[in-house]
């Protein structure tokens, strides 16, 4: 299988993608964790001011996938469990966060989470299992 390269394309996080959600991502040192802010426009609802469940999804797929291709190196999705825990309107501020938390060989799982920040909510938590893509086992992540 080739490795994925970046093309800034990226439905989530590319900057060419029209219709994108234009994610920026940071990453802190300390521990293997990403971050994004941002705020979801009215394109992306469900129902009348609910954030489509899919795009949260999107969301933390990503935010998961940026913190392990960073700390150890690029992955595809293996499975998702998301847990849908408040409803989200358009236009509110949130940060998605996402870390690796396990490494066995080429198997990784992540862990992420979507805050409201007007209030701090958990709007959705997921965990996610990746399997890394360079035949290299990843190495463990640092404990902070």
């Amino acid at each position: 299988m080739t490795i994925p390269t970046f093309d800034d394309y990226c439905f989530a996080c590319g900057r060419r993608n029209p219709i994108g959600l234009r994610m920026r991502v940071t990453y802190l040192d300390q521990e293997p964790t990403a971050e994004s802010r941002l705020t979801l426009a009215p394109e992306y609802v469900g129902w009348q001011d609910i954030i489509h469940g899919g795009i949260l999804a999107t969301l933390l797929d990503e935010i998961m996938t940026h913190a392990i291709w960073h700390f150890a190196g690029p992955v595809v999705t293996l499975g998702l469990d998301i847990q849908f825990r408040q409803p989200l309107a358009p236009g509110q501020d949130i940060l998605a966060r996402g870390r690796l938390v396990e490494t066995k060989g080429r198997r990784l799982k992540a862990q992420g989470e979507i805050i409201r920040l007007t209030d701090n909510r958990l709007i959705a938590n997921a965990q996610g299992r990746f399997l890394l893509q360079n035949g290299e086992p990843a190495q463990p992540p640092a404990t902070p």
